[in-house]
């Protein structure tokens, strides 16, 4: 009986090994038959496309591929992080793209990137497979779950070792979780109830314009993101970061930008508030009902005088108060950026601009629209304003460990994670 089961491993051993002498691992790979192999892939993505590389202009980076004969089985854009002493981390942000079913694939791919990373004397490999553990309509509520399953055991099997199904948004480099809206569930009679009566409130504002404009717009929507940050606390990105998107990713990248007509808006509520006095004027004293409509009228009236002196004293007679960045690659366009001027956020601005722009890049043919990350705790606030969308929600496996030196992997990792706080 030993001797059969040690004679079936040899074969099978023999058989693999035949298998992976089918299998070449190439280094240097051409930029745009890269991206044609990726966009044609179910898990292409914009963070494994070559242009990224431009875009991480601080990282050193490798296009690397394993290939049967002429066939192309894999990809993956490599990002080289440069650490003192001439060591090096290595990141693969949403990739390598690959069939994750086919173990000996897996596990080839990954022995090879390990030699390539001793090269560069690289301390681990960090990696974030774009395979989806589940999907959701809402948290805790999956449309499809454990669909990754198979990917996550062929990953361990291959060595590497998996960070765990973090909720916290800075946990992992790339959110574990993100609103995507699909194209067929998506239109104004999609919008959540809330999200509907917010957009209506925007589009029913004649003094409200939406445009879809290319790098022309930048300092309008670098002033919004400016917005944002301050009121969030946090620092975002700078306008010379948000104009290398732009340049980069060309026409396949642009702004929708929302402008409110301060001026406009301000002679509508001025003349309002007039022809409301002169009504209360000549409201007779037997129409108390209509009289008390018409005080409460003038209380809105005169705020939104009040606003508009104030708005045309700070800001003129024309501002952007809402803007988003969005780049398409493949079937996917990617909200990445998106900012508010807070002052006017009674004109529910960012509604109509997300939807303006969600429906643009459906119109340029993507079939998926990701808004972004969101943390896996259900009291996010951010998530509530996506949800207004109609978005699912996708469930990365998350990140992955390749220890590469097994003496400097324990402290390095250590010293990662303090420099990211977790």
């Amino acid at each position: 009986m030993t001797q059969d089961i040690e004679v079936a491993y040899n074969i099978m051993e023999y058989d693999y090994k035949q298998a992976v002498k089918m299998y070449i691992f190439r280094d240097k790979l051409d930029a745009d038959a890269h991206d044609k192999f990726i966009s044609q892939s179910e898990f292409g993505n914009l963070l494994q496309s070559s242009r990224w590389s431009q875009i991480k202009n601080n990282w050193d980076h490798a296009i690397v591929g394993v290939f049967d004969g002429d066939l192309q089985l894999a990809a993956s854009l490599v990002l080289i992080k440069h650490l003192p002493l001439g060591f090096t981390m290595i990141y693969i942000p949403r990739g390598p793209i690959m069939d994750y079913g086919n173990f000996e694939l897996v596990d080839f791919f990954f022995k090879e990137l390990k030699r390539l990373a001793k090269k560069y004397k690289c301390l681990f490999v960090k990696v974030d497979p774009p395979v989806l553990r589940g999907r959701y309509k809402e948290l805790g509520v999956p449309v499809l779950f454990d669909t990754g399953s198979e990917a996550l055991d062929n990953i361990e099997i291959a060595g590497l070792k998996h960070i765990g199904f973090t909720l916290g948004m800075s946990a992992t480099i790339q959110p574990r979780f993100n609103m995507v809206c699909h194209k067929d569930e998506f239109g104004e009679e999609y919008l959540s109830k809330k999200g509907r009566k917010n957009y209506r409130t925007a589009i029913k504002n004649k003094y409200l314009q939406t445009l879809i404009v290319d790098k022309s717009g930048l300092d309008d929507f670098d002033r919004v993101m400016n917005c944002t940050a301050d009121r969030q606390g946090v620092a975002l990105r700078d306008r010379q970061y948000y104009e290398l998107l732009l340049d980069i990713y060309g026409e396949d990248a642009f702004l929708t930008l929302t402008y409110m007509d301060i001026k406009g808006e301000y002679e509508e509520a001025l003349a309002l508030r007039d022809k409301c006095l002169e009504d209360i004027e000549n409201c007779p004293d037997t129409a108390p009902k209509k009289k008390f409509k018409l005080e409460e009228n003038l209380a809105s009236y005169t705020r939104r005088v009040k606003d508009g002196e104030s708005n045309l004293a700070k800001y003129g007679d024309k501002q952007c108060i809402a803007g988003a960045l969005s780049v398409i690659f493949g079937e996917t366009a990617e909200l990445l950026y998106a900012g508010a001027d807070n002052d006017f956020r009674r004109f529910m601005a960012p509604y109509k601009t997300w939807f303006s722009a969600i429906e643009t890049s459906f119109d340029r043919g993507c079939k998926y629209v990701n808004l972004g990350g969101i943390s896996g705790y259900k009291d996010d606030g951010l998530q509530e304003f996506k949800s207004a969308f109609n978005p699912y929600i996708h469930e990365y496996l998350g990140e992955f460990d390749l220890p590469v030196s097994k003496l400097l992997y324990v402290p390095s990792r250590w010293m990662f994670d303090k420099r990211k706080g977790v």
